[in-house]
């Protein structure tokens, strides 16, 4: 890292990711514990809660440009969001920990909340947020009162509620860098009678790609990859009942249009050269990969077209002796996406949009009951939710899909291997008395012929119910020490149905009808088989076994539409916590927790030939579908922290530090091997470290905030035995991937005014992380070395904010970095990668009254 990036970094980092607002920054006495958060449901000081929690305030995300979650990784220590083939696979990881994996049936470690409504996976509820009052991130397990899928942590995002004042506002702004784009938003609230206020906000985004994509004979026609063009509008409205009762019912729609996303080449091994035998220039040769260059290969679709919308109601009624709040909600959310599957410029393998779509419908009810006496604080509830997921998945071979594999197979030495060995399979077999019925033989060209594999489309359909009740109460023990406690009951029972498609695939079905729909190659009678077809080809038997493999790819196999069935699990799981604190002055706050969380079970909503470490049985699975090994566990985790949460200097400066150590057990990994996905659970795995959190609001300096801090955190997998799969073993007793140990974050904002009464405002944010492993199997390719980002924003404008006008810059410094590495499909040897974005600049102009 250069000197000037280590100067800002240092002192961007200075002080905890929290913010005062603006009205309060130009005051004398400014102090740090007024920020409120419901971390624990009730509105409370951030420095009375034990938890370790960090508030952002509008202010403080308007500043660093964060409009969505994945912008908020920037300013938050310890949370790191990656995303990978779509939008929908975006994810979020806290002190290490998060899902791992591109299959819908895996869910979240850290959960999203926005209002109070859980949102089904991490990449739902990656939009604009609209108009934010603040966002809290919660880390550790948070299972007590946030149920199942909070193993790492929450993002609770509390956005504005109507008000009787009117007031409306508008921005517009333009930006470029790599990519030319613009935004224009507004919203208003006001009063629409005496006990009934309504506010409505609606925002129009696009972005040019900041990726150029080599399509070369096509089909695809787009020459961007990565751009953004989405619109959402969300409208609430609050009747105030009576001076106890209030409902706020709210509705949301988000529409997203955008091409996205492919994968740049990082290490190009020795199947470049039989893909530039196919296509020139299909994909860079050794020593010719250049990511940052921004120029990548496919030529197929990557578009991808997003529908989110919801509705939610919430009722607060305060009784004499309690209060009830009450929730509902009902969200959908379907995206559709094409992928290039082999992320080059030869035509491999790819997905059609249309056919390849995730649905996810969610109904959830939540109520409870809060109360409490002069030394007790109470607080039962429960939860329900209905989720439907619906999966449709469509893989299909382009042209160059058998010249490639019979290049592949036969070091570059015949384009015509697959149709040459079919038929040598055909024949064989036809000698042993098992001829193929009607067979004729295959012509180059004939043995995988373009569109084949799973053109029909294999359909997945997921029903999720869970019902929990919950308990959270504080004993007062003393006017200084709080002993607090909880308990969470969680049943779910999920129902998953796999209805795979015919498999259009003439090579692989000469070799299942060889050698059994199972292709059990190790039976005696196949042994046999292998010998004599050794014998016509000079061929080993081990040889000819691994090129039957590949010839019967997962998408290429007719035994999948012979085991269509239903599974189904039920899982009863206990969460809580245990906490004591206690405050030895108004500036000391001292806490001890035990937490355990869960994360659900669920099913691999895939084809698959390997289960964990170990290949599917098909002999068994045809004899009983149910044997599909498609189930996995549910992941537990027990948690114990120590925090300090301390102010200084007439509460002008707030420093917080944690100590962590989470263990894991079943820890659910999903990872990918080149040719395709397979859940694994670790046996156990922890995450332990140490967290600090400053913020300085100087006495000395109106208008002046330093904020900022640092985790620590040795996110590892236990050692365990052999499997004998290497992209497992591999990752005995070796860190996490996408876990760098070291993350810093800091803020500097200062605003004041002019002598002729304008206001003006300078803000820098950056963050810094460690070395981490992008990678699922950890390979050494998929190593980012330590890097920095840093936003920044100057302004001017009315001191009553009227009018303000900012210059902005995020990335303000070009960091080249990626995101996440994969084995690039069908090519040993060679690695892509999933890029961070590059800088951008522009300036928006915000009017309100």
């Amino acid at each position: 890292m250069s000197l000037t990036k280590r100067t800002i970094l240092f002192a961007a980092a200075s002080a905890a990711a929290l913010t005062a607002g603006h009205a309060a920054a130009q005051n004398e006495g400014r102090t740090v514990d007024v920020i409120t958060v419901t971390a624990q449901k009730r509105e409370e000081g951030i420095q009375d809660v034990p938890v370790a929690v960090t508030a952002y305030s509008e202010e403080l995300l308007s500043n660093a440009g964060v409009r969505d979650l994945k912008d908020l990784a920037v300013i938050a220590p310890g949370l790191n969001v990656t995303s990978t083939s779509n939008e929908f696979q975006t994810t979020a990881r806290i002190r290490g920990i998060g899902t791992v994996g591109d299959n819908p049936g895996l869910e979240s470690s850290v959960g999203v909340v926005i209002n109070g409504v859980p949102r089904a996976r991490n990449g739902v509820g990656f939009g604009d947020l609209g108009e934010i009052e603040r966002i809290e991130v919660l880390r550790g397990p948070q299972g007590t009162l946030f149920g199942a899928n909070t193993s790492a942590g929450i993002i609770n995002v509390v956005t504005k509620r109507p008000e009787y004042e009117f007031g409306a506002h508008a921005e517009a702004t333009l930006s470029g860098g790599e990519a030319d784009g613009w935004g224009v938003a507004g919203g208003m609230t006001g009063g629409l009678s005496e006990n009934v206020a309504g506010r409505i906000y609606v925002a129009r985004r696009a972005r040019d790609g900041f990726q150029s994509v080599e399509t070369f004979n096509g089909p695809r026609s787009e020459t961007e990859d990565a751009n953004q063009d989405f619109y959402t509008i969300n409208g609430q409205l609050l009747f105030d009942i009576s001076d106890d009762v209030n409902l706020l019912l709210s509705a949301d729609y988000t529409d997203r249009d955008e091409d996205c996303c492919v994968g740049a080449a990082i290490v190009s091994g020795p199947t470049a050269g039989i893909i530039n035998a196919l296509q020139p220039g299909g994909r860079p040769l050794p020593g010719q990969e250049d990511p940052f260059s921004r120029v990548v290969q496919a030529n197929r679709t990557t578009l991808q077209q997003i529908e989110d919308y919801g509705f939610s109601g919430e009722l607060n009624w305060a009784f004499e002796n309690f209060d009830l709040t009450v929730i509902a909600s009902d969200r959908s959310f379907g995206i559709t996406s094409g992928q290039d599957v082999d992320f080059t410029g030869a035509d491999i393998v790819y997905r059609l949009p249309e056919d390849n779509t995730v649905d996810v419908d969610v109904t959830t009810f939540e109520a409870r009951l809060s109360g409490a006496t002069e030394n007790f604080d109470w607080m039962v509830g429960t939860y329900f939710s209905d989720e439907t997921l619906e999966r449709r998945d469509s893989i299909v071979v382009g042209a160059a899909f058998e010249p490639f594999l019979s290049l592949l197979a036969s070091g570059g030495a015949s384009a015509t291997t697959v149709a040459d060995l079919a038929n040598g399979v055909a024949a064989v077999s036809a000698a042993f008395g098992n001829p193929v019925p009607g067979f004729t033989p295959l012509a180059p060209g004939q043995a995988i012929p373009a569109g084949a594999w799973n053109s029909g489309g294999d359909y997945y359909n997921q029903e999720a119910e869970a019902l929990s009740f919950f308990t959270h109460n504080t004993w007062h023990m003393t006017d200084a020490t709080d002993l607090t406690f909880g308990l969470r009951y969680t049943s779910t029972e999920k129902t998953a149905t796999f209805d795979w498609s015919d498999s259009d695939s003439p090579a692989c079905a000469v070799w299942e009808h060889a050698f059994g729909p199972a292709l059990d190659f190790a039976s005696p009678g196949n042994q046999a088989l292998l010998g004599a077809l050794s014998g016509a080809t000079g061929l080993p038997g081990a040889t000819l076994a691994q090129f039957g493999t590949f010839s019967c790819l997962p998408q290429s196999r007719d035994v999948y539409s012979m085991i269509d069935h239903t599974q189904s699990l039920e899982e009863e799981e206990m969460s809580g916590l245990l906490s004591l604190s206690h405050r030895f002055n108004e500036d000391l706050l001292m806490y001890g927790t035990y937490s355990r969380g869960y994360k659900a079970g669920g099913f691999n909503l895939d084809r698959f030939t390997q289960a964990g470490s170990d290949p599917v049985n098909f002999e068994a699975v045809i004899a009983n579908p149910e044997l599909y090994p498609a189930s996995f566990d549910a992941e537990t985790v027990d948690s114990f922290e120590i925090g300090i949460k301390t102010e200084w200097a007439n509460d002008s400066v707030l420093a917080n530090f944690y100590l962590f150590s989470s263990e894991f057990e079943n820890y659910q990994l999903n990872t990918f091997n080149g040719i395709g996905f397979f859940v694994t659970s670790i046996p156990g795995a922890q995450t332990q470290g140490a967290e600090l959190e400053l913020m300085w609001l100087p006495r000395e300096i109106d208008g002046l905030t330093l904020q900022g801090g640092v985790t620590y955190a040795d996110a590892t997998y236990d050692e365990f035995p052999a499997t004998g799969t290497p992209d497992v073993d591999r990752l005995s007793g070796q860190n996490f991937s996408l876990a760098p140990e070291w993350y810093a974050s800091g803020a500097i904002t200062y605003e004041g005014t002019f002598e002729n009464g304008m206001g003006w405002l300078a803000h820098l944010d950056g963050r810094w992380m460690s070395e981490q492993n992008t990678g699922s199997d950890l390979d050494p390719e998929k190593i980012q070395d330590g890097y920095a980002l840093f936003n920044a924003r100057v302004g001017i404008g009315a001191v009553d904010d009227s009018w303000n006008l900012e210059l902005w810059s995020q990335n303000i410094t070009d960091e080249d970095y990626i995101q996440v590495g994969f084995d690039a499909p069908f090519q040993s040897g060679s690695f892509n990668a999933f890029l961070g974005r590059p800088r951008t600049y522009g300036v928006t102009l915000r009017v309100r009254r």
